[in-house]
């Protein structure tokens, strides 16, 4: 690795150590909580004071119909509805943890940091994407179920909502956690090794699904992944690697139901 480029944060500016790293997680999830939980309060407040509770819980209970099973359509708009929110609350819950600890050098914690795409940088990332299109063909023919899950929606404003959450906001949220504050975290404490796996593995865990096929083909590119966050020492990069990875397997889903 004599080509990495060493972002590592400076010696005033240390990471969490292990246990302080676990801590932080609880925080990180706690305000991603209140992120998501607040403003739904605060509208809720505001229907039953304009509108009174009955017309307060006539919303509820229409929200609730829409996660009914054999309405499809609906839960999807409601999944992709709650996952946007979920990682939009994500990303801020992180900023607000590395701000915390590091003021106005957070991006140090994060590595939100400047990067060089070299040509390494975009072979990797046609690697990735030709290994991601094989195994999609792949988990497609051994479960059909997961095929199925990666299906188009019809409805164009759906079909946009998914794009951003799984072209955008996915990568940018996984790779400030991942790659961002628990790999920072490890590879100054343990090195370049112990994060490389550890994060990887976390990465692949974060994916599972009930054929375990899909963490398993998951867990290849976190180690590119990690690779590329040590070699450039910044999650700009992976963020941007992560990013092209779904679009072109959100592309194949595309023409495999035209």
């Amino acid at each position: 690795m004599d080509e990495a480029i060493s972002h590592q944060p400076q010696a005033e500016i240390r990471p969490y150590g292990l246990f302080g790293l676990a801590l932080s997680l609880v925080g990180v999830s706690v305000i991603a909580s209140l992120a998501l939980s607040l403003p739904a309060a605060l509208a809720g407040l505001v229907l039953y004071l304009l509108f009174g509770l009955p017309i307060l819980l006539d919303h509820i209970k229409a929200v609730l119909d829409m996660t009914q099973p054999g309405r499809l359509e609906d839960l999807t708009r409601v999944g992709l509805v709650l996952g946007s929110a979920i990682y939009l609350a994500g990303v801020l819950a992180l900023w607000a943890v590395a701000r915390l600890r590091a003021g106005k050098a957070w991006p140090l914690l994060l590595a939100w940091t400047p990067f060089r795409a070299d040509r390494v940088y975009w072979w990797l990332v046609l690697a990735a994407v030709a290994y991601g299109l094989g195994a999609s063909l792949a988990l497609g023919h051994l479960s059909p179920a997961t095929k199925s899950g990666l299906a188009i929606p019809d409805s164009p404003l759906v079909a946009g909502v998914g794009f951003a959450l799984i072209v955008i906001l996915a990568p940018l949220a996984e790779e400030l956690l991942f790659r961002g504050w628990i790999y920072t975290a490890l590879r100054w404490r343990f090195g370049f090794a112990t994060a490389l796996w550890a994060t990887a593995i976390i990465f692949a865990l974060a994916h599972w699904e009930s054929t375990h096929l899909y963490a398993l083909a998951i867990l290849p590119l976190g180690l590119v992944l990690g690779y590329v966050r040590e070699r450039t020492g910044s999650t700009r990069a992976t963020t941007l690697f992560h990013m092209i990875y779904n679009f072109s397997g959100l592309a194949l889903s595309f023409l495999g139901n035209v």
